[in-house]
């Protein structure tokens, strides 16, 4: 027996339970994710180690990719699974921020499908002890990096920094960098301050501490009540939550909890994906909830109750009948209508 045909035999056992023969998948993946060490690299590249473990699917993943690109290359059927964005679903369904030139971004929008979200993490507003910012409003005339340009995040940061001190791009100088350039910069004190979404507790975060003593600055209070953050906060994906002071150990020298915004992401996919590979990808995934725990101490809070959390778009037909068949609700709204 050759290797791949024991392959095969091996994931024709674990799909038995499924009714889906092996042959009947769609068995190459094109999946994007985001830049690696982040929250959505490690979520992509454990469900690829567990999926390719399981199943006779194969992944072929690019890193580095943001969840706008990946959006629309799936909407266009470019690419299969990707690191979604419900600010990201919103925007695109409704035509504005980075889709707003573009006439079709709705039409586009319903070939996107979900199968999955967990928490990415809160917003991280960091700076070095010694750095002399105190606040946010320490930040004009500073080179800070809120993400790379035209991405989901990067209108978070601005949202940020315009509802705590009224700052626009201009007042600060803004770093146009992708996620791995800006983090390196930041590390090389080559710009002031970054704000960067990320898991609690961030492993990124930490190593910026083992360099040197390291300073959270939290979001004023009435900042979350002013436009565009305000506005920004309405919208499924995001949330208001606090940071130890403590969490980055002695070298974080915050005396109280810090106040962020919170985010979550997903898994997405487009409605020109079969069905029965969706469903033996997310049956891979929660079958094998252990592992995926395993990964990381922030991924405990993935599990089937919270995978749909923050969900604004339909769900893929292959990953709405795994949930059905194991008794987790879908909102109406939200069941594919090829599913029905």
């Amino acid at each position: 027996m050759n290797r791949r045909t024991a392959m095969t035999s091996m994931a024709a056992l674990s799909l038995a339970s499924t009714a889906i023969p092996a042959w009947a998948l769609q068995e190459n993946l094109r999946v994007h994710t985001s830049s690696p060490g982040s929250t959505g690299f490690t979520f992509t590249t454990t469900m690829q180690t567990i999926v390719q473990r399981e199943t006779p699917i194969r992944m072929s993943v690019t890193s580095g990719q943001t969840s706008t690109r990946s959006t629309l290359d799936a909407a266009n059927g470019n690419v299969d699974l990707f690191i979604s964005s419900p600010a990201i679903n919103h925007y695109m369904k409704n035509g504005t921020q980075m889709f707003k030139d573009m006439p079709n971004a709705s039409d586009l929008f319903r070939n996107v499908r979900q199968v999955v979200n967990f928490p990415l993490g809160p917003y991280h507003i960091i700076t070095y002890a010694d750095s002399g910012i105190e606040t946010l409003e320490d930040c004009r005339g500073r080179r800070i990096f809120i993400g790379p340009p035209g991405g989901a995040a990067t209108t978070v940061g601005l949202a940020i920094m315009e509802s705590a001190t009224g700052m626009k791009p201009g007042d600060y100088e803004q770093a146009k960098l992708d996620w791995s350039s800006g983090q390196q910069a930041f590390q090389d004190r080559q710009v002031d301050l970054a704000i960067i979404p990320t898991e609690l507790p961030s492993a990124a975060i930490m190593q910026f501490a083992l360099l040197g003593k390291i300073k959270l600055i939290t979001i004023p209070d009435e900042a979350f009540t002013k436009s565009p953050l305000a506005d920004m906060l309405k919208i499924p994906g995001r949330t208001i939550t606090d940071i130890a002071p403590d969490i980055y150990g002695e070298n974080q020298i915050n005396d109280e909890p810090i106040k962020a915004v919170g985010s979550w992401v997903g898994i997405g996919s487009h409605t020109g994906v079969d069905a029965d590979t969706v469903y033996a990808v997310t049956k891979a995934m929660f079958d094998n909830i252990a592992d995926m725990h395993a990964t990381a101490e922030w991924m405990n809070v993935f599990t089937a109750e919270t995978a749909l959390l923050q969900l604004n778009a339909p769900v893929h037909a292959g990953a709405y009948r795994w949930y059905k068949e194991n008794g987790i609700p879908v909102p109406e709204e939200f069941i594919p209508p090829e599913a029905s």
